[in-house]
């Protein structure tokens, strides 16, 4: 949705709480994600290739990948399918279009996908353990 979103969904990647400001720096403004500590020790910025599950097929992209660690429990509770559908409805919110959200999964599921202002296809997934595992790859041949 807006920088404040993208700056808590950095925060949390880390499992230490940062400054919004250093959230914004971590991952893309494009990045709209629920606003909760996110900790960011695993941003990977690096260029690699990501396998994506989607309902009949996988699909692999290659590009840039954020990877961080939601907390979830205080907003959505341990429930991790509660989790999973409040994480989504809150991408959904930022524009992100559901590709896959696998419930009955265990660990619950989803992928989704976002087309940036410059019509660039961004790939998520979500993953709800202890910690929701949000992954972001931006597409190859952008710097």
């Amino acid at each position: 949705m807006n920088r404040i979103i993208a700056s808590i969904f950095v925060a949390v990647v880390i499992g230490q709480p940062f400054t919004p400001a250093y959230a914004a720096r971590a991952y893309p403004d494009y990045a709209s994600l629920p606003k909760l500590p996110l900790e960011a020790s695993g941003v990977d910025r690096e260029k690699r290739e990501v396998e994506f599950i989607l309902r009949d097929k996988t699909e692999v992209h290659h590009g840039r990948v954020w990877v961080g660690y939601l907390d979830y429990q205080k907003a959505w509770g341990e429930n991790r399918r509660d989790a999973l559908a409040g994480i989504v409805n809150e991408m959904q919110k930022g524009g992100w279009e559901v590709m896959l959200r696998d419930e009955p999964r265990n660990p619950p599921l989803a992928t989704l996908k976002l087309t940036t202002k410059d019509n660039r296809d961004v790939w998520a997934s979500v993953e709800v353990l202890d910690q929701a595992h949000v992954l972001l790859l931006e597409p190859a041949g952008r710097d």
